[in-house]
C-alpha cells in the first residue's frame, strides 16, 4: 500500500486523487478505518522511516512536571540516523517524492494573478496544465471549456492573457485541445521510430548529470581526511599556546587553519548538494528512458500518464507551431494538425 502511494504520487496523482483511489479500492487506513485524509497521505509521503531512516527528537517534553509533549520546530537539534532499518521504499524513490513535492509547491500562490506560473495549486488531472507554456510571456496555459448554443469547445489559453488581458501578453493564441493533442502525439511519434537512438541520448544526458562539480578535484573522502588533519593540528596548537609565553605565532596558525577548514566545509556542502541534485535528475531521466523503452513506436491515443512520463514542456510558438521538449533534452518542432 505504501509503495503504491509513492508510485501514484510520482506518476502525477494529487493527494486527493490518491485519497479517492484508496477509498474506492476499500483499502483500510492506518487505524483500520475506511476513510483516508489528505494529511495522513502527506504524512506517509514525508515520513523518513519508510526509506529506512529515523529522525530523532521530533518532539520533546517541556518539563518533568506537566510532561507536555511539544513539537520540535527548531528549539532543539534533531538527529537523522540513516539506514536504521530496512525501508519499505527505496531511498531514491523517497528523495524523488520530496523533490516532486517541492516542485509542486513552488508553483503555488495565494492568487492566480500573483502566481509566476499562473497556478494557485498543483494541477494533476491534465498533464498539459503544468507543461504547456506560452512562448511570448512564459506563463502556463489553462484548460477552458467554452459553451455556445449547447455546444462545448475545449481550448487552452495563456493564463496571463486570461487574468490580465493584454497587459503582459499580447499575441498568445488560443488552441483547441484536440488538434493540440494530435500535434504533440505527432511530435512524439516522429522520434519514436528512432527509439534506440533517443534512449542513448537520454542515457548521455544522465551521464552529464553525474559529472563532477566543475573545477573541483577533491572528493568527499579527501575533504573529510583533510578536516581531520586540521582538527588534530588545532588541538596541538591549542596545547602549545598554553605552554609558551608568546602565543602570537600559534594564533596566526590557528587562524589559517580555521580559514582552510571553512573553505573545505563550503566545498563539502557544495558536493553534497550536487549529489542530491544529481540523484533527483537521474531519477527523472531513468523514468523517461524506461517510459520510452516501454512505449509503442506509434502512440495513437492520448494518455495523460504517458505524456507526463515522456514530455517535459510544450512551448506554444504561434497558432500554427509548437515545440515539444521531451525528457532527456530532445526537442521537436511541430506544426499544428
Amino acid at each position: 500500500m505504501v509503495r503504491s502511494i509513492y508510485e501514484q504520487y510520482l506518476s502525477g496523482a494529487s493527494l486527493r486523487m490518491i485519497k479517492d483511489r484508496l477509498e474506492t479500492e476499500q483499502i483500510p487506513n492506518v487505524t483500520g478505518g475506511s476513510q483516508w485524509t489528505i494529511t495522513a497521505i502527506r504524512s506517509i509521503l514525508t515520513n523518513e522511516k519508510y526509506c529506512g531512516d529515523v529522525l530523532l527528537q521530533k518532539t520533546y517534553i517541556s518539563d518533568c512536571i506537566s510532561r507536555k509533549v511539544i513539537r520540535n520546530t527548531g528549539q532543539l537539534p534533531m538527529y537523522l540516523v540513516q539506514n536504521h532499518h530496512e525501508g519499505i521504499v527505496e531511498r531514491k524513490t523517497f528523495d524523488a517524492v520530496q523533490a516532486e513535492m517541492a516542485r509542486r509547491s513552488a508553483g503555488k500562490s495565494p492568487s492566480k494573478k500573483n502566481a509566476p506560473t499562473g497556478m494557485t495549486s498543483y494541477a494533476s488531472k491534465y498533464a498539459l496544465s503544468e507543461r504547456l507554456v506560452c512562448g511570448e510571456c512564459g506563463t502556463l496555459y489553462r484548460r477552458c471549456t467554452w459553451s455556445k448554443q449547447g455546444r462545448k469547445r475545449v481550448v487552452w489559453r495563456c493564463v496571463s492573457l486570461l487574468d490580465c488581458g493584454t497587459k503582459y501578453c499580447h499575441n498568445s493564441p488560443t488552441l483547441d485541445e484536440e488538434p493540440l493533442q494530435k500535434a504533440i502525439l505527432a511530435a512524439i511519434n516522429s522520434v519514436m521510430s528512432q527509439k534506440s537512438t533517443l534512449i542513448r541520448q537520454i542515457t548521455s544526458a544522465m551521464e552529464m548529470e553525474l559529472a563532477p562539480v566543475p573545477g573541483e578535484s577533491m572528493s568527499l573522502a579527501d575533504i573529510e581526511r583533510r578536516l581531520g588533519e586540521l582538527n588534530d593540528q588545532t588541538r596541538e596548537l591549542v596545547a602549545e599556546s598554553a605552554r609558551v609565553e608568546d602565543a602570537t605565532a600559534c594564533t596566526a596558525q590557528l587562524r589559517a587553519i580555521m580559514n582552510e577548514a571553512a573553505i573545505l566545509k563550503e566545498k563539502r556542502a557544495l558536493i553534497e548538494e550536487q549529489r542530491q541534485s544529481n540523484a533527483q535528475a537521474v531519477r527523472r531521466i531513468e523514468d523517461a528512458a524506461a517510459a520510452m523503452a516501454q512505449a509503442s513506436t506509434h502512440i495513437s491515443e492520448w494518455d495523460e500518464a504517458l505524456i507526463r512520463q515522456l514530455v517535459d514542456t510544450v512551448k506554444v510558438n504561434s497558432a500554427e507551431k509548437i515545440t515539444v521538449f521531451l525528457r532527456g533534452g530532445v526537442q521537436v518542432e511541430q506544426g499544428m494538425i
